[in-house]
């Protein structure tokens, strides 16, 4: 399977624009090794090699929707993660030596090469990020980025040298990550905050549909510098303040399902590259309790009947907008086939105890289906709206 994107831009009045980026839906690596009865192997891998909290930032083992975009002169195109949980774009070199650097057999990735594009320049700074247990890293570079026809000359990015073992089976080029400027590394301009002047509004929507086990559907769209008024309800659009300018995190005073119902206050980030809801331990056994789900320790993850999903009770989080609104998250978009069988599917949520200094809760694609994220920059603000399926 490769999965490719197609770009539409949709040029606005005046000196702005609006950039539709039609998402493409990948098979979770965590997916593709349970259909394979490879998972339990490759857990007892990553429990063995997982730095202490690190995991903090996002879950990288559900990796879901891609985009394109190029670098260089001429173009050369590459599929990255939307991710708004990191803010550095970067995508493997053609001398990236480690094995995961050619992905598997299902992926051949694209490498970006510098003696083919005659705008590239070397920033001569090295570069790494850590993503959970694996990591990559390399060398900046400055070259042509575009993104659907909007293009910024000069953008920083990662040439990729070194990716760890991870990486190996997720058919990704590289990251866009979509985060603000104080979460990049080396203190990297992000490419929508260059691009954001050619931009009709400094916003960006994100929409993300269900596919099921179908593979390289066209899963969603991230809609650059405008709302998405096809897909997403703007009646039902309400804003909560940021409380970091880092990840898109804002706070949450409660989360409810069936019979249990916690009135804490937490910290919660949106995260595109995630698949799953992350958050506390007691909290995420509370909710599998509540909805009659069963913890199976081979997968690390709550299963559940897949027929139950039209019956379940939905898992809603309360999020001061300002005044407190209730966001409910149906059983539909909870529940997941991801190829279990004996007609079980899992329950989308998975603890991860924060160390402290991370956001408590990480809402994944189940919150993202649900409600679209509307990214404001200009304001410092995100939005959720009513997503249309």
């Amino acid at each position: 399977m490769k999965s490719v994107f197609v770009l539409l831009a949709l040029i606005g009045v005046s000196l702005g624009a609006v950039i539709e980026m039609p998402l493409t839906k990948i098979t979770t690596l965590r997916e593709k090794l349970i259909r394979q009865s490879k998972w339990q192997e490759y857990s007892k891998h990553q429990k063995a090699t997982r730095a202490s909290g690190s995991q903090t930032i996002k879950d990288s083992e559900d990796i879901t929707y891609v985009g394109s975009i190029t670098l260089g002169t001429p173009a050369q195109n590459f599929n990255v993660l939307i991710d708004t949980g990191s803010a550095n774009l970067w995508v493997v070199d053609s001398s990236c030596n480690s094995v995961a650097c050619n992905g598997d057999a299902s992926y051949t990735r694209n490498k970006y090469r510098t003696t083919s594009s005659s705008t590239y320049s070397n920033d001569g700074r090295s570069w790494r990020i850590q993503y959970g247990p694996d990591d990559a890293s390399g060398t900046l570079a400055i070259d042509k980025f575009c993104l659907a026809g909007i293009c910024f000359n000069t953008q920083i990015f990662g040439r990729a040298t070194y990716l760890a073992d991870g990486f190996g089976p997720l058919p990704i080029d590289g990251t866009l990550g979509l985060g603000w400027p104080a979460l990049a590394v080396d203190a990297v301009q992000p490419p929508f905050q260059n691009i954001m002047p050619n931009l009709d509004a400094p916003i960006f929507t994100i929409w993300l549909d269900k596919k099921g086990l179908v593979e390289g559907a066209v899963g969603g769209l991230v809609t650059y510098g405008a709302l998405d008024t096809k897909n997403c309800q703007v009646n039902t659009l309400k804003y909560a303040p940021l409380t970091a300018q880092t990840y898109w995190q804002f706070g949450i005073t409660g989360v409810s399902a069936g019979s249990f119902s916690s009135n804490a206050l937490q910290r919660a980030i949106s995260d595109t590259a995630s698949s799953l809801m992350l958050g506390p331990s007691a909290q995420i056994s509370s909710i599998g309790n509540a909805v009659g789900a069963t913890y199976n320790s081979t997968y690390g993850l709550w299963l559940i009947p897949c027929s139950s999903a039209n019956t379940l009770p939905a898992v809603t989080f309360t999020i001061n907008t300002p005044a407190p609104t209730a966001f409910p998250i149906p059983a539909s978009e909870y529940v997941v086939d991801i190829g279990v069988g004996f007609g079980q599917c899992i329950m989308a949520f998975l603890g991860l105890d924060s160390t402290g200094f991370g956001p408590a809760w990480i809402l994944g694609d189940p919150w993202i289906r649900t409600y679209c994220n509307v990214h404001d920059v200009g304001n410092k603000r995100i939005g959720f709206a009513v997503a249309n399926h």
